[in-house]
Formats: C-alpha cells, structure tokens, sequence
C-alpha cells in the first residue's frame, strides 16, 4: 500500500467556505452562542475536521472542479462512489466506514437543510460487511513485565555507568509511561497532554493523575491512582530522569522528548517499538484499554462495571461490547495479579 495516499487537505488550504461553516459549527462566533457542534468533545471535533479533510483532499486529486460547489452539493452518491473506491486503495474497510461516518457527521451540520440518511446507510452496509483485523492477544502482565524490565535495566546501566546517559532517560522514561498506561489506561491524546502540576498529585505513597473534562471524549473527569511500586519509579522519574530531556525544565508535560513535549503519535510510536521488541508482536496504547478491561472483567467479576469509570464510557454496554474478552481475561487476571503480588505490589 502506498503511504500518505489518502492525506487530507490542511485546514488553511480548505475553501474559504468550508472553514467559515466548519468554524461556525463546531465553535460559534462566541461563549454564548456556540455552534452545534460546539459542545463536542475536542477529540472528536479534531476527528470530524481531520476526516472532512480527507474529502477536501481526494476531491482536491480526483475532482479538483467540486471544490467550486457548496459543501453540500459536492456530496453526492457518484462522487461518494468513488470516494470509497478511493479509500481502498490505502484502507481497510473499518477505516472507510469512520470516514463515511464522520463525514456524515460533518456535513449534516454543515448543510442541515438536506437529508443525509443515504449517506450514514452506506457507511452502515460497509460495516456490516467489514471483517475486523485480529489482534494477537496482550496480557496486561506482559506489558506490565516489559515496562519494569525497561526501567530496571535503564537504572542498572546508568549506576554501572555512574550516569544517565540519553539512552537510559528514554528508555526508563518509556518504561514508565508504558507501565502508567497498563494502570491508568486513558486515551492517547489525554495521556499526552498530562501536566505534572495540573494533573498529578502525590496522596501519601500513591501518584493520583487527573483527567479534566475537555480533555476527555465524555467530557467527564477522570482519576486514577498509581501503585505504590509505580509511584516508586514515578519519583525517580520526575526528580532525576525527566530532566535529563533538554528543555524538560521550561515546560509542565509529564512526557519530555527533545526540546519539547512528546505528541500522541510519539507516544504511539515509542509503545509500537517497544512491544515489538519485546513481545515479538506491536501493542498500540489503545490496546492497553483492552487489556485493562478484559482483566477486571475476570480477576473481579462481581464489580465489572467499574471497568466502565476506569475507560471513562458513558455506558457499560459499550464498555462490554468493544473491550471485554471473556476468553482471555482470566489468564490477564491471574498473571497480572501473581505479578504484583510477587514484586510486592499494594
């Protein structure tokens, strides 16, 4: 498959006409009097331009002449059509569903005075017929198990060495964040923008990290607390690792790369290479989720739904639906739990 094919069109290059709806929209001319789609979570306002984009882009290559028409006129059944052969070329059939999803979202909003019904039915008849990719199965002990590996031997170097030396900070501070995902399993763009003051606080021997609102997709707050070993490894981190990273001392991100802050893609990529390296098979941190659940689902069955709050779903039925592997969990439980019990986990 040829990378970048389906690139979106930046939003500065967008038509004039797109940007001013889309702004219209999805924020309003003011506080008080804020667009439809002004109450969306910021997660998802970014999924609806990144995919509407993605339109803008393919029209761009393959009907350069639509991009003259209104929003709504260009979004017919032909050029959808082709739209969907397009995405075949670099997508699977999962990807192509969101995308028409999301642009039905879009343009509903963008052109309310039209029925989009057509539209939201072909994105469903291309979801029924998807076949999901097949993860190979994680266990969170096995993530958990690469992460204490990653910061052990990070800190048995750097004491041989008599330093830290760049090579021992990432990988410690990978290690860290890894095992903070097994445990405090948020989404990636929340987890990337953590701030040390904002968002963390230190409650007798545990680490607490605070989700707000606006960076969750619910819009509901998020806590959780970090293990007493994890809260270990997280002092080392904050009082001597992250300032290894040039630049950590100008800015609050609990996650340093460089001179500035790490990005959910960086995030993304460091957890890919990792796992990759150290299970033979790549675990996205969305994965992570899946674990958590799956684990809680069997090692505490009787309280289940607190797997719910602890994604941060608005119901349990969709907690249950897309994270829960009855099949699997119970392995994730016990060999989570036999771990921490061993390393002296609290």
């Amino acid at each position: 498959m040829t990378r970048h094919l389906n690139s979106g069109l930046p939003f500065d290059a967008w038509p004039l006409q797109d940007r001013e709806l889309f702004e219209r929209v999805f924020e309003g001319p003011d506080l008080f009097d804020g667009g439809p789609g002004s109450s969306l979570a910021p997660v998802t306002k970014y999924g609806r331009k990144a995919d509407y984009g993605r339109w803008l882009g393919f029209l761009s290559h393959i009907f350069p002449d639509a991009l003259k028409l209104a929003p709504g006129d260009r979004v017919d059944r032909s050029r959808v059509e082709d739209y969907v052969e397009y995405l075949r070329e670099n997508c699977r059939e999962t990807t192509i569903t969101h995308c028409l999803a999301r642009l039905f979202y879009t343009i509903r909003l963008i052109s309310p005075d039209r029925d989009w019904k057509w539209l939201y039915r072909i994105s469903r008849r291309i979801a029924a017929k998807a076949v999901p990719i097949k993860h190979r199965q994680v266990l969170s002990s096995d993530l958990y198990t690469l992460a204490l590996r990653l910061m052990d031997r990070a800190l048995v170097k750097a004491n041989a060495l008599g330093r830290l030396t760049k090579s021992c900070s990432v990988a410690y501070r990978d290690g860290v964040l890894i095992a903070t995902l097994v445990e405090a399993p948020m989404r990636r763009g929340a987890f990337s923008r953590l701030q040390i003051d904002d968002h963390m606080v230190r409650i007798g021997p545990r680490w607490c990290l605070t989700v707000p609102a606006e960076n969750t997709k619910t819009r509901f707050a998020q806590e959780y607390e970090l293990s007493e070993r994890l809260s270990r490894y997280m002092d080392i981190y904050l009082e001597q690792v992250r300032l290894e990273f040039p630049g950590a001392d100008r800015h609050n991100n609990l996650w340093p790369y460089e001179e500035r802050p790490m990005t959910d893609k960086m995030i993304r990529r460091r957890t890919i290479k990792w796992t990759r390296i150290g299970l033979g098979f790549e675990v996205s941190p969305h994965r992570f989720r899946n674990a958590a659940a799956t684990l809680i689902s069997m090692a505490d069955p009787e309280n289940i739904r607190v797997a719910k709050d602890l994604l941060g779903h608005r119901s349990f039925a969709m907690t249950e639906k897309h994270y829960i592997d009855g099949a699997q969990s119970r392995i994730a439980g016990r060999e989570l739990a036999a771990i921490l019990a061993g390393r002296g986990q609290t």
